[in-house]
């Protein structure tokens, strides 16, 4: 795990841990792991390589739309990719389904040819199985592309986190 990583998710564990919970009424945190596919869009997400994945996500919620920042991390032995983006979240009313939409900056190295930079793009969902009123097991899926001029690359992710809300 990278080092800038391992701070975002620090922080985040701090900042719910040290903020009482009424001040977290309007906020989202969610840390969790899983698997991911990553790779070059030279080829198909098919011959992509797999690797465990880490997720840190923080929004703030209105009614059914929120906005926030979520950082994911893949890595593969010594190749790996680290995406932050920006991102809307939209709740489907009546129901623990959420949608996300967002925009930001990627890095990484998924396919051992080189390290990319770019521009990156963001589509994601997750869905909330409630623990308390506070607290939810997360079910997470994402899917990034990184565009950059020279080559790109694409992650797809999924994993479970635990959230506080």
């Amino acid at each position: 795990m990278s080092v800038f990583l391992r701070r975002v998710l620090i922080i985040g564990v701090i900042a719910v841990v040290a903020v009482p919970g009424s001040a977290l009424a309007q906020m989202r945190v969610s840390v969790g792991a899983g698997a991911g596919i990553a790779g070059s869009t030279d080829a198909s997400l098919s011959e992509g390589r797999t690797a465990p994945v880490v997720m840190g996500q923080v929004t703030a919620m209105a009614a059914v739309v929120g906005i926030g920042a979520e950082v994911d991390g893949w890595r593969n032995g010594t190749s790996s990719v680290l995406i932050a983006s920006g991102d809307l979240q939209f709740r489907v009313p009546s129901t623990p389904l959420f949608v996300k939409l967002g925009a930001g900056a990627g890095r990484g190295d998924p396919d051992g040819k080189g390290t990319i930079t770019g521009t990156a793009g963001h589509v994601g969902a997750a869905y909330d199985i409630g623990l308390s009123a506070t607290r939810a097991v997360t079910v997470f899926g994402n899917a990034f592309l990184v565009y950059a001029p020279a080559r790109s690359f694409q992650m797809v992710d999924g994993g479970l986190a635990i959230t506080w809300r």
